[in-house]
């Protein structure tokens, strides 16, 4: 049996009667303020317009060079593909794969699939072409924190910056079309109603009953099943994502990822990151290195969105993480709607801490100019782009309710 009537909070698991909104009205958790679902007007096409336009723009991207770099009478201008192929060139094939999925791969991947599911809404679909409909939306939800052409433009932003003063450059049409996407996709986040789309695609009457004493929310869809008549369901029935009550070895899982980044962190923060060649002379600089070469400019707004991205918000990730499972492990009550809510940011900011590995790739892309000036990326930026990666990984493994499990179980024995 499913309960479509039901929503149950994705950061405390209580569970919550679906209630009809206003258009832009919200429905936050009782208990811990996390963001139930909210009413979009226009219906769950609405975003249609902004989701062609960001595919157009994306295409516009790909063949349009972002920005160019005049040197001593040397021109040379890069796409999005440059610095992957320039990271490749250098044997830093880890880095090079990285920055092609998530500038290119999973953008792509994330607008096409939206696009395709809305267009399916139009048409007339049968039970199993439903189920296919339901899976690809699961696909671009997944996706979503990991097309990161939104933390790309921070970092081409702050590679413009770099060059100051040391050569002139110019951001192209490409760089045009990079800004507009970030705008149109940003819009189409805000137009798509996540709730009514999920109904349109695949809706199930409400069932009279009483809530079930037993179920399992969907962590893709959200659908809620009961397992009070049986056996627990292994699949969900709308979006075939696995069902578990909880995410499994949540706590170790993390504990093993948080350690490692951890571990990692250090020669991030201390091996350069990239080298900068000028006139045969190599300068290495690391991650703090950058910060204060940025601030001795005068560019202090950007040093410190730099120094809170690529430091700050790394050491948060890790000793808030640590916190929590620290805390689940122990049962404690204290502080918790304060850990959940911590727990939300640290989600959401995580992947702008990629900036920096972006940076390094459009200066590889742009300054190769032989023994004039040239850019290298060097071994931390790996070990950097790990900890990024890892540190994601161990918040999106983290399952927050486990932490109000555990001070329940606790409170009661």
């Amino acid at each position: 049996m499913v309960r479509d009537d039901l929503v149950a909070c994705p950061d405390c698991g209580r569970l919550h009667q679906v209630r009809s909104l206003p258009p832009g009205g919200r429905a936050g958790c009782t208990r811990c303020g996390a963001l139930l679902y909210r009413h979009v007007a226009g219906g769950p096409q609405h975003a249609l317009p902004m989701a062609l336009t960001a595919l157009l723009l994306l295409g516009l991207i790909a063949v349009k060079p972002l920005m160019a770099v005049h040197i001593q009478g040397n021109d040379r201008a890069g796409l999005v593909t440059t610095g992957i192929e320039a990271l490749a060139a250098q044997g830093m094939w880890p880095l090079a794969l990285l920055v092609g999925l998530l500038v290119l791969g999973a953008p792509v991947a994330r607008v096409s699939g939206v696009i395709a599911v809305m267009l399916r809404l139009h048409t007339g679909r049968s039970a199993a072409s439903s189920r296919a409909t339901a899976r690809l939306f699961a696909l671009t939800e997944v996706l979503r924190p990991w097309a990161m052409l939104d933390v790309f433009l921070l970092g081409l932003l702050v590679g413009y910056s770099k060059l100051y003063g040391f050569a002139n450059a110019e951001v192209l049409a490409g760089g045009l079309a990079l800004g507009g996407y970030v705008l149109a996709i940003t819009v189409m986040d805000q137009g798509l109603d996540r709730r009514a789309l999920w109904s349109a695609i695949d809706h199930v009457p409400s069932d009279p009953a009483p809530p079930p004493h037993r179920w399992i929310a969907c962590s893709v869809c959200g659908r809620i099943h009961s397992c009070d008549g049986g056996a627990d369901p292994h699949r969900c029935t709308r979006c075939s994502s696995r069902l578990h009550a909880r995410e499994p070895d949540s706590l170790g899982r993390t504990t093993a990822l948080v350690a490692t980044s951890a571990i990692l962190y250090v020669p991030a923060n201390l091996l350069p990151v990239m080298t900068v060649v000028n006139f045969g002379q190599g300068d290495p600089s690391t991650i703090l290195g950058g910060v204060g070469e940025l601030a001795a400019s005068g560019m202090w707004p950007l040093a410190l969105l730099v120094f809170v991205a690529s430091v700050a918000v790394p050491m948060l990730k890790l000793g808030g993480l640590a916190w929590f499972v620290v805390t689940a492990w122990r049962g404690s009550a204290v502080r918790l709607q304060g850990r959940t809510r911590l727990y939300r940011f640290i989600d959401a900011i995580g992947r702008w801490s990629n900036v920096d590995v972006f940076m390094i790739a459009i200066l590889t892309a742009l300054v190769q100019f032989g023994a004039v000036a040239s850019v290298r990326a060097d071994t931390g930026a790996i070990a950097f782009a790990a900890v990024v990666i890892l540190t994601m990984l161990a918040s999106h493994v983290f399952d927050p309710r486990v932490m109000w499990d555990r001070a329940e179980e606790r409170r009661h024995d």
